[in-house]
């Protein structure tokens, strides 16, 4: 299996790369969810924001804010979704389809879904750091315990 990174330059790079991913985010919640989802969401979207303004991204719980946060807007995001299917009986239509669908958003999804993007990718980027950081740990303490 070949790692997605080969030196601590990269690692750091990849942490480093959560800072703007944060920002991004902050402003995705503050622009685009805030006014759309209800009070309690909007109270964690809140909290989420300010840990994000501040720039303690690596701080513990923010990963389950993310997540927290994504889950209340997928569901948002579903909820606006619908289906729009489009019928084409006339003589010209040589195909064999009479019909086609096609998914569509209504405007307050299209912009949680933007929002849920970034915040996606933050929570994935932050959760792999984590994920390096926790195996660092771990081989140094099996270094240490065989030594």
């Amino acid at each position: 299996m070949e790692m997605p990174f080969k030196s601590a330059n990269e690692i750091t790079a990849m942490a480093a790369s959560c800072f703007p991913l944060a920002r991004a985010a902050a402003t995705g919640i503050e622009q685009d969810v805030l006014e759309l989802v209800a009070p309690k969401a909007k109270r964690e979207a809140k909290a989420l924001l300010t840990v994000l303004r501040r720039g303690a991204i690596f701080e513990k719980g923010v990963l389950a804010m993310l997540h927290g946060l994504v889950s209340v807007l997928d569901v948002q995001v579903l909820e606006g979704t619908y289906v729009e299917t489009h019928y084409d009986h006339s003589p010209e239509n040589v195909s064999e389809e009479t019909s086609w669908s096609k998914e569509r958003l209504t405007p307050e999804a299209d912009r949680l879904a933007n929002a849920v993007a970034v915040l996606f990718e933050l929570y994935a980027t932050l959760a792999a750091v984590h994920d390096i950081l926790k195996a660092e740990k771990a081989l140094e303490a099996l270094r240490s315990s065989a030594a």
